[in-house]
């Protein structure tokens, strides 16, 4: 949805996400705004209080396999969050409507598929909005049965925190600890309950009535249940009167409060039950005493409109440990797939070679091989570096066990460049393999290591297949990438294919447009002028690090969409609207740094100032959820500063002055005007200390170089306690900045 509305000139403000206290409380989430026991009114529903919030708990939550698809988005909207956010509230006083969202199909172990709901970014912040609501409304109720029967999607101890729910990991270990706990007591006899099609079959109908039993506020939860009928469908089919989106947190929490009605009355019985999600264990010290909870459970879900799974329901006695824990295994491993680009997420391996293949062995079973310990073997794969040994069963298991493709093409990402690899994605996808996400994975995997041979051969089957409507939206984004780097390699042209993608789809692929798309005038305005705001807001990063505007292309602000202009704006992109004399440089250090605030910074910066400022909002939108990529950005906001004070001081004709060109007019070096022995570390030590180190920190991330100590170690992501450190050195390091501009600006 594009809201055309009046743009109102963004607050520079840091969001809460990015500038939260220790605590995690959100700053300006203000008071509780949903008190328990109180009808929910539209207004704090609809509340700017209550969105911000949302946004800050959609981009601070766990659920990093749904979050793949956003990132980039989530790191777009952040710039203009307080002018897009207020444009939103705006919009839902009426003429906002729900988005029905697209699909995606994830292979499940059983040969069926897990559907996943991808909704727009400013849907997932008005329904994390109602889940807020729900969160106040039944945290009483929740509480009683946390830890006792339920273990999933347990909320934060603060009502206001930006982090929505408690870490998912230390509540699934207490799932597991009070199994143990319960086989050791002497209740060996277990039955394992599955709902199925759990989130498809919830009624809105009920799922309304646990907030409102009384009808409170018919208004606003007749508004509340036309939204959740949008987002049942997938696009272009009719509503539904059940269903919510599988994969946002809001979804999860929500779920599990349907549920809630069936934890207080198993733990009102007395019986020994315990449930994780979906997923349900019944205890008895007899076969009899556990049949009795399952009938009992089996009807009070049915009255709930939920369906048992008959198939998967049985009752066994437990001779083992391992036997009641049913193949639980100690800690999910999979962490989520891939990056903003859209290419494989790098992680860095902890397992050395010998002890990788020798693990990843003991996963495995059969002649041919096949998977036995999956949980061993995603474990292996998101570790283990490179491997022949490991490549060779990877490469023969790709097309056996579809429901492990992330942890296979996780580990296929320590490959630049292997024949091998290539000849074995494109075999799978020309002998036609079903699943539409295996298929998106493996055109990933040729747009990323295929050759021009390869980009010829496979061009036809992918034209064919960026243009499937069905199964998911992997397959299409996989071939669009596909084209995208045949486009850099010459054969033909893809922007028409681009443009009649899903708008979600069009998003994630930004990254991977050819330089040649912005080298053309016309091109690069219809990026911006015809394509949906999602793909707007995330040409502005690409637009900064070639230098453009949208000026450039003849691309007039209001012939942009609302969001974009808000985006921009606080980029630098385009003009801010006149009025009270600010320095959004100066309030994003003060801010950020805890440090007075100052109008110096555009006396110093000059003609550099947007320049910096857009390099400085990137740093700052990073800032949280990509701490290297903050200290890159945040570094070469140095390098500007630094040589524009040298600049001024050898204009003052003052001590620390030196050429910042060497003769030939080229820039010297950032790290040579910082080296100790130079004129302007030697008057302003400190400063030139502070901002060494951080330049020299950066240069040890895999962004700016794959290996450090001149090829003796490999290149680390940024560390938390690292970053932590580093913001104390460039708050002393802005700090001491601004003493000396005093005579200077």
């Amino acid at each position: 949805m594009q809201a055309r509305t009046t743009i109102v000139s963004p607050s520079f403000r840091s969001s809460a996400l990015l500038g939260c206290g220790a605590d995690g409380q959100c700053p300006f989430a203000g008071s509780r705004g949903f008190p328990s026991g109180a009808g929910v009114e539209y207004g704090k529903l609809t509340s700017i209080k209550n969105l911000e919030l949302s946004w800050h708990r959609i981009t601070s939550g766990m659920n990093l396999a749904y979050k793949r698809y956003f990132r980039s988005l989530y790191l777009a909207y952040e710039p203009g969050l307080q002018a897009n956010l207020r444009a939103l509230h705006r919009m839902l006083k009426g003429a906002w409507r729900p988005t029905a969202p697209l699909k995606e199909y994830v292979p499940k172990a059983s040969g069926l598929q897990r559907p996943i709901s991808l909704l727009d970014v400013e849907d997932q912040i008005v329904l994390q909005a109602v889940a807020n609501a729900f969160a106040e409304k039944l945290r009483p109720r929740r509480k009683r049965v946390e830890a006792k029967v339920c273990f999933s999607n347990h909320l934060q101890g603060e009502r206001d925190s930006i982090f929505f729910l408690k870490d998912w990991r230390l509540s699934y270990r207490d799932f597991r600890s009070r199994i143990e706990a319960l086989y050791r007591k002497g209740y060996p006899w277990i039955a394992r309950f599955d709902l199925a099609a759990f989130y498809d079959t919830i009624s809105h109908e009920l799922l309304i009535k646990l907030v409102s039993p009384r009808k409170g506020n018919p208004q606003t939860w007749e508004k509340v249940k036309s939204w959740f009928r949008g987002w049942s469908a997938h696009k272009g089919e009719d509503p539904l009167q059940h269903g919510i989106p599988q994969g946002p947190i809001a979804s999860n929490f929500l779920a599990d409060c349907f549920l809630l009605p069936v934890d207080e009355a198993m733990l009102k019985k007395g019986v020994s039950y315990l449930r994780y999600v979906d997923d349900i264990r019944l205890f008895g010290r007899s076969k009899f005493e556990v049949q009795g909870a399952a009938i009992t459970l089996e009807i009070i879900c049915k009255n709930l409109g939920l369906i048992p799974q008959a198939k998967k329901f049985k009752i066994v006695e437990a001779g083992s440990l391992e036997d009641a824990l049913g193949g639980l295994p100690s800690l999910a491993i999979q962490r989520g797939g891939r990056g903003s680009s859209g290419g494989p997420r790098a992680w860095r391996p902890s397992l050395a070679r010998g002890d990788a293949e020798k693990f990843f062995r003991r996963a495995l079973e059969g002649k041919p091989y096949q998977i036995r310990d999956g949980a061993r073997a995603r474990y292996v794969l998101y570790r283990a570096p490179k491997s022949e040994k490991l490549l060779r069963w990877v490469l023969l298991l790709i097309g056996r066990h579809p429901e492990h493709i992330d942890a296979f093409i996780n580990f296929l990402a320590n490959y630049e460049t292997s024949s091998r690899i290539e000849s074995t994605a494109q075999r799978l996808l020309q002998d036609g393999v079903p699943y539409q996400y295996v298929r998106g994975e493996l055109w990933h995997v040729l747009a990323r290591i295929g050759s021009q041979h390869c980009l010829e051969n496979m061009i036809s089957l992918a034209k064919i297949e960026s243009k499937s409507q069905s199964g998911g939206i992997g397959a299409a984004w996989g071939a669009l990438a596909f084209l995208l780097a045949c486009e850099g390699a010459g054969p033909g042209r893809a922007l028409q294919r681009f443009k009649s993608a899903p708008h979600l789809v069009q998003s994630l692929l930004v990254p991977m447009i050819p330089d040649s798309w912005y080298l053309d005038p016309v091109i690069a305005r219809r990026l911006l002028v015809e394509c949906p705001f999602e793909v707007g807001i995330v040409l502005g990063d690409q637009l900064i690090r070639r230098g453009r505007r949208p000026s450039d292309y003849g691309v007039r602000n209001k012939e942009l969409p609302a969001q974009v202009q808000n985006s921009f704006r606080a980029l630098g992109l385009i003009r801010r609207r006149a009025g009270a004399r600010v320095d959004p440089i100066g309030e994003i250090i003060a801010r950020r740094y805890e440090i007075p605030g100052s109008l110096k910074w555009k006396r110093l910066l000059g003609p550099e100032y947007d320049h910096a400022l857009a390099i400085l909002n990137t740093a700052e939108v990073a800032f949280q959820p990509a701490r290297s990529s903050w200290l890159q950005h945040q570094d070469s906001f140095n390098d500007i500063i630094i040589r524009t004070f040298i600049g001024l001081l050898g204009a003052a004709s003052l001590p620390g002055h030196m050429r910042t060109v060497n003769r030939k007019g080229e820039l010297i070096g950032y790290g040579q005007l910082l080296d100790a022995n130079k004129p302007f570390a030697r008057r302003f030590s400190r400063l030139a200390d502070c901002m060494r180190e951080v330049h020299t920190r950066r240069n040890r991330v895999p962004g700016s170089h794959p290996y450090s100590c001149k090829g003796r170690g490999r290149s680390r992501f940024l560390s938390k306690p690292e970053q932590k450190r580093l913001w104390y050195v460039l708050k002393l390091a802005y700090a001491d900045l601004l003493l000396p501009l005093s005579g200077l600006v």
